[in-house]
């Protein structure tokens, strides 16, 4: 072991009255080879005084001049999470595993322990205690992953259907609770269906907590009686009053029509899974993102039957495939043969994802599935 990692001295501090019994601790807290600070407390009053300064452990003997019985150990105690090592008496012995029992780490009779054990005992109470603590921040920091997750969830609802012919598959593992991206499938008070995708552009806790408002207020807006494009309006507005700018598509879907109307906002248009389908839109026509106020956003309007899906993806993937498409790009043939014979939707969101890791940020995967159900 070099210089560099050798322990670092135990800071204790000695609570002890009697200047002889101080003096052979420490004589025997020599002889146990131990490297230690020790700091020597005559009372309670200044054992509490000398915990401002970090400590290792607290050897305390039970009787001293401004407290009585075990009510030092359980000041101490509640003042300080450093181990406690009780010396007693001969015959106090019977205080010593009292005070075991109400909080201290080991007990040693006065006269009767060597270095040896005295070493031995102070390691031991500093090695549990430590170990208490670090399984007590573990635990707490499982709780707070799990409270953390438990908001996730709640800031990212399920779809809300309850009686339209629609059906819905959406697979997400975006990357947790400070992700960027957002999606959300409403149905409306008049049955139609309206779904929203998108991502918060940046990054870190901004661009997540603009995501969670812009998901929560879509959400509000879908169940209100507005227009499909006044709720993008609307969205428009709470984004660029955040400063910030969100790339988002959002399908609109008409039982008693069978048609869907896709409203893109700097957002790739979904693709149509179907045998005999073209794209939606051509490239490039995407439409202004949320948060630039009024501009052009177009509206692809399309009917969609009942062995057709669409494909609603995230734009980082989209634009991933796009620029490898003219090199063979792999989402770009899996989709291709997904939409000739598309089976069941596990089976075909199953495929999707599989392509869809290739091109995703690190991994992360979200899309949504949409068609009719069967009459």
């Amino acid at each position: 072991m070099t210089a560099s990692e050798a322990p670092a001295a135990l800071h204790l501090l000695l609570v002890e009255d009697d200047d002889g019994d101080a003096v052979l601790v420490e004589e025997l807290l020599h002889d146990a080879g131990i490297d230690t600070d020790v700091t020597r407390a005559w009372s309670l009053e200044a054992a509490l005084d000398a915990l401002v300064m970090p400590v290792d452990c607290i050897l305390l003997d039970l009787g001293l001049p401004d407290a009585s019985g075990l009510d030092a150990l359980l000041q101490l105690r509640g003042a300080s999470s450093a181990a406690v090592v009780v010396l007693t008496g001969l015959d106090d012995a019977d205080r010593g595993l009292e005070a075991v029992g109400a909080g201290a780490d080991d007990y040693l009779v006065k006269g009767t322990v060597g270095g040896e054990a005295l070493g031995r005992a102070v390691r031991y109470a500093v090695e549990r205690r430590r170990g208490d603590r670090e399984q007590r921040i573990e635990e707490e920091q499982r709780a707070h992953v799990e409270a953390v997750t438990r908001l996730a969830d709640e800031l990212r609802p399920p779809p809300r259907l309850a009686g339209a012919p629609v059906r819905v598959l959406v697979r997400n593992n975006d990357g947790g609770p400070l992700s960027p991206q957002l999606c959300d499938v409403v149905e409306r008070p008049d049955g139609t269906v309206l779904t929203l995708t998108g991502t918060a552009l940046g990054g870190g806790p901004e661009a997540a907590a603009l995501a969670v408002g812009v998901r929560g207020a879509f959400r509000g807006l879908a169940l209100s009686e507005l227009p499909a494009a006044e709720v993008l309006t609307v969205l428009d507005r709470l984004v660029a009053s955040h400063g910030g700018s969100v790339s988002a598509v959002v399908v609109e879907l008409v039982p008693a029509t069978r048609e869907t109307v896709c409203h893109l906002a700097g957002h790739h248009a979904p693709l149509l899974l179907s045998p005999d389908a073209g794209p939606l839109t051509a490239d490039g026509e995407r439409g202004a993102p949320l948060g630039s106020g009024p501009a052009p956003r177009p509206a692809v309007q399309t009917q969609l039957r009942q062995p057709d899906r669409l494909l609603v993806l995230h734009a980082a993937v989209l634009d991933q495939a796009v620029s490898a498409a003219h090199e063979g790009s792999s989402l770009a043939a899996v989709l291709e043969a997904a939409s000739r014979g598309a089976g069941d939707d596990a089976a075909l969101a199953d495929t999707v994802e599989r392509a869809v890791r290739a091109y995703g940020p690190d991994g992360q995967v979200e899309f949504t599935l949409l068609g009719w159900a069967p009459a």
